[in-house]
């Protein structure tokens, strides 16, 4: 799970919110959390092969290493279905969650129907690959592969289109994300309209060190446009070179 923290500035403009904004943007705050955590952290179960967990591994002989059973990109394949599967299940874990379901329950009922065809969407990405997977029987490839089996197997545990309809699931719950590639460092920008004039935080996702940083929360009113996301930028700089930034967790109020 991302480790959230916010910089002082943050934590006293949120303070300084009504209930209703408050909820909001706690809300905003576990999204941010969901999305800037695509693969599952090193040593859960998603990450491991059923062989490898500690539970099991500690009960069985031990067994050669996978490179003397498979080829290289068939170990790499089944690392990444295993987080293909956990982000599949983190997804909609996080949008059948009662507090998302609360807060659709504030928003037009066609929000919600939105929401219940993404997760439908979801499933049915997820249940087509395994029976695709299935069929394609990797194993039967465990010494060497074929260029068109490796690229086979990167489609299956390719996340883009899971992604592209969690996005569209939040943006039918009114979130808008800027999102960026995965592997930058440039700050990102969620923004929630329900609260009108809409509110928009920008953050940044250190994923080397499993963390993010929300510098910058701001109502989008006219007193937003000035040098706040340069301000922002700086303190996102001084943070990831390991300068002392203020920060606290996420949440606290």
């Amino acid at each position: 799970m991302l480790k959230l923290l916010t910089t002082d500035a943050f934590a006293g403009w949120f303070s300084g919110l009504s209930a209703g904004p408050a909820e909001d943007v706690a809300a905003t705050l576990e999204v941010i959390v969901q999305l800037g955590t695509r693969t599952e952290a090193p040593g859960s179960s998603e990450w491991l092969l059923w062989y490898e967990h500690p539970s099991l591994s500690q009960r069985l002989r031990p067994l050669p290493d996978l490179k003397e059973l498979f080829a290289p990109e068939l170990v790499k394949f089944y690392q990444d279905w295993g987080q293909f599967n956990g982000y599949v299940r983190r997804v909609i874990k996080h949008l059948e969650s009662k507090p998302f379901l609360a807060r659709l329950a504030q928003l037009p009922p066609e929000a919600a129907a939105a929401v219940a065809a993404a997760v439908a969407r979801i499933r049915g990405i997820s249940k087509t690959r395994m029976l695709a997977l299935m069929e394609f029987r990797p194993a039967r490839h465990r010494r060497e592969l074929s260029a068109s089996s490796v690229a086979t197997l990167a489609r299956f545990a390719d996340v883009s289109e899971v992604r592209a309809s969690y996005f569209a699931a939040l943006a039918a719950a009114g979130f808008e994300v800027a999102d960026v590639p995965q592997h930058s460092s440039a700050l990102r920008e969620i923004s929630l309209r329900a609260t009108p004039p809409g509110l928009r935080l920008l953050y940044g996702i250190d994923e080397p060190k499993n963390r993010g940083l929300v510098v910058l929360g701001e109502w989008l009113d006219r007193s937003f446009y000035g040098d706040s996301v340069r301000r922002a930028e700086a303190l996102w700089g001084q943070f990831l070179e390991g300068h002392p930034v203020s920060t606290q967790p996420a949440g606290a109020r």
